[in-house]
């Protein structure tokens, strides 16, 4: 006997497994690396062969490696794909053109270089030369704004944050624009590149956030998390991958985590107040199971305080010693071997580097 509600039964079925896969669609993990190197301080380094698994992972498991732009371009449209992951690198490091590069050519995977211009000016052995740059620019290595001689920007006056990124800015453009003399310039016009900065040390404000959204940039922090829709464009979270943070098992949990599901507000990562507290407002109230294996971290420990299933209000057991210190909190999302994640970046700006 035919019956109506079937079809409607599966049509329901159909649109719940679309809901969730668009949930899950519009977000992106964004890999934050700065040398590939064996000999390098092991604090800002990862082995070539460790990379190179690390990409491996990424094409055996049908990953979406994407430019830096074009994950920007797809944010904004709400048409971002799942397994959805951008690879960039932070200072120019040479070790980029003599072991990373081949590596993602190999794989045909992309990577976005934030470059501090002024120690290439100045030639430092341990950078890339502009040249190397330009040979390596293209399809597989693009370049953007890391500021002028990396300080601390927190230390710095609005005038001069604004000289550091715009200066920074005109050698990019200087130096890597697509067309090499005036002909071609005239003919096809001048490549122009998307205004995308990145904090160094990943450091800011809120007064700083709302400069370099002024100056119209698009803007990353050093933060772990996954950027979806919701995320403040002017502090974008990436995974750093350097050190332990780089191990493959860790590297696998990070590139298939999810946002967070709670109302993302710019909270102000200075600490006022030590130990700081990071209140989340959850999308929906959890369910025990939820509330049970949601968990954050930081060293030695966190107390958690509860407003009924929705609000959580996290707080450091200890005072922060260092100058940079992140709350890392997670929970099961529900789909195998993915979860949840949400980071915060609290600086202290009274402890000096």
């Amino acid at each position: 006997m035919f019956n109506p509600f079937s079809n409607l039964r599966g049509l329901a079925s159909i649109i719940l497994i679309l809901f969730s896969f668009t949930a899950n669609a519009n977000s992106c993990v964004t890999l934050l690396y700065h040398r590939f190197s064996d000999t390098a301080p092991k604090s800002t380094s990862i082995s070539p062969a460790l990379f190179e698994q690390h990409l491996q992972y990424l094409k055996e498991n049908n990953f979406k490696v994407l430019k830096l732009d074009t994950m920007l371009t797809l944010l904004d449209s709400n048409r971002l794909p799942d397994k959805c992951v951008v690879l960039t690198a932070d200072d120019a490091y040479q070790s980029i053109a003599d072991n990373a590069y081949p590596l993602l050519e190999k794989y045909l995977m992309p990577m976005s270089v934030f470059v501090a211009t002024e120690p290439v000016d100045k030639k430092y052995p341990a950078m890339m030369s502009w040249q190397q740059m330009r040979k390596i620019k293209g399809n597989i290595i693009q370049f953007y704004n890391h500021g002028t001689d990396h300080r601390h920007l927190l230390n710095t006056g609005k005038n001069e944050i604004k000289a550091q990124i715009q200066h920074a800015q005109k050698r990019l453009d200087k130096e890597l624009a697509e067309c090499t003399n005036w002909f071609s310039c005239f003919l096809y016009g001048k490549y122009t590149p998307d205004l995308i900065f990145a904090y160094p040390y990943g450091e800011s404000n809120s007064v700083i956030m709302q400069q370099v959204k002024n100056l119209g940039y698009t803007a990353f922090g050093q933060q772990s998390g996954v950027v979806s829709i919701d995320s403040n464009r002017q502090n974008l979270p990436r995974f750093p991958m350097a050190a332990h943070y780089a191990k493959f098992s860790g590297f696998k949990t990070k590139v298939n985590t999810l946002p967070m599901p709670v109302k993302v507000e710019n909270t102000h990562p200075i600490v006022t107040q030590n130990p700081p507290t990071l209140k989340l407002d959850f999308l929906k109230p959890l369910n025990k199971h939820q509330k049970a294996n949601f968990n954050c971290f930081v060293s030695g420990g966190v107390n958690m305080v509860w407003q009924g299933n929705q609000h959580v209000a996290i707080t450091a057991k200890k005072h922060l010693t260092h100058r940079r210190s992140k709350y890392n909190c997670t929970m099961p999302s529900g789909q195998k071997d993915r979860y949840y994640w949400h980071s915060i970046q609290w600086i202290n700006p009274k402890v000096k580097e």
